[in-house]
């Protein structure tokens, strides 16, 4: 169900431009901030350079993020509206009296075997039996660290009849996976969900990044990012995994539009969960994942009013080091005049209101 918008006549404008669907029912980022070196340098980078850098280093050091149990007092008697990082970019928001799952990876790998692949290095802060009740299951996009098989599994066997939203394109695996209310979303539209506390409304905005969960369906299904308001008229922003402005064959350094245009639809937004982290070597990977300096571009764009940093702490995808994300966040924050209560970073399990 749509519903409006404040700015409903501009939203309906960006939602008519259609240019990141492809003629073949594929998907792309339609921006010149959008690029991606050869497959040949990924290769050499995944088989000569991966296995050794600085994530690595910085891992043998212990440089890696506090783990601390969940605040149960905070989560059964929340605050109008707050966040719990559960780790990499899963999130537990409360708004108004309902809880919302983003992006929940409890498993051990993000992988499509739980014999090989990326393995946590920290822990989660707790299983999916120990969540509260959950009223709403927002995803980004179909990537291991985003859509987890087995976790999802759980949360669709303890909450059956959960209101799921998601991207276009991945109906399909999430009927696999049991959902039946499941909603799928292109950029820009709107939904009504009615919950005991009143009239909750989501949208799917843009993000720039990718998809595929196999060999053949690069791009096969979409991307976004979310925007909740609450009937108090609070409003969240998760940033699921996005880029900003790619390094590679990028000489103007255009930057991606979509933000401002969330800022302009949608800001001021009370609180935003922005992705910081899995972005090193930027030429390689700058067109798929920020970097914190474009994060806090990306918090400035939207209007955020507080923003966390997410994707980071978690697992090793990338190679800069695993505490390289918040020290440069600081640094780019107090070079660009913000306070550093603005944007920070919790502990994986902490809590934190939008005030």
């Amino acid at each position: 169900m749509t519903v409006s918008t404040s700015n409903e006549s501009l939203r309906q404008q960006y939602a008519a431009d259609k240019s990141h669907h492809l003629p073949n029912g594929r998907f792309q980022n339609p921006w010149p901030s959008f690029t991606l070196p050869p497959a040949m340098k990924f290769l050499k980078y995944t088989l000569f350079e991966l296995g050794n850098n600085p994530a690595r280093e910085s891992l043998k050091e212990g440089r890696v993020p506090a783990v601390v149990p969940l605040d149960e007092q905070a989560i059964t008697d929340p605050a109008s509206l707050q966040v719990t990082w559960l780790g990499h970019a899963s999130l537990l928001w409360q708004l108004d009296g309902a809880n919302i799952l983003c992006d929940p990876v409890f498993s051990l790998r993000c992988s499509p075997s739980q014999w090989i692949g990326p393995k946590r290095f920290t822990k989660a802060p707790c299983s999916v039996k120990e969540l509260p009740h959950i009223d709403i299951l927002i995803l980004s996009h179909n990537h291991y660290d985003h859509l987890d098989w087995d976790t999802l599994k759980l949360i669709q066997q303890r909450f059956p009849s959960i209101k799921v939203f998601a991207p276009l394109g991945n109906r399909p695996i999430l009927l696999s996976l049991g959902f039946s209310n499941i909603e799928i979303a292109d950029w820009w539209d709107e939904f009504s969900v009615e919950l005991p506390a009143g009239e909750f409304k989501l949208a799917c905005t843009p993000a720039q990044h990718m998809t595929a969960r196999g060999i053949f369906d690069r791009m096969a299904t979409l991307w976004s990012s979310w925007v909740v308001i609450g009937p108090s008229g609070q409003k969240f922003f998760f940033s699921g995994d996005t880029a900003y402005s790619a390094v590679y064959e990028n000489p103007a350094k255009a930057e991606c539009p979509a933000f401002k245009q969330i800022g302009e639809v949608y800001g001021p937004i009370d609180l935003s969960a922005i992705a910081i982290g899995a972005y090193g070597p930027e030429t390689m990977f700058g067109g798929m994942h920020a970097n914190p300096e474009q994060a806090v571009r990306i918090h400035e764009d939207i209007g955020s009013k507080k923003s966390i940093g997410i994707h980071w702490g978690t697992f090793i995808l990338t190679s800069e080091a695993i505490d390289e994300p918040p020290k440069r966040l600081a640094l780019e924050l107090k070079a660009r005049g913000h306070a550093p209560q603005e944007f920070t970073v919790l502990d994986i399990g902490q809590t934190t209101g939008s005030t």
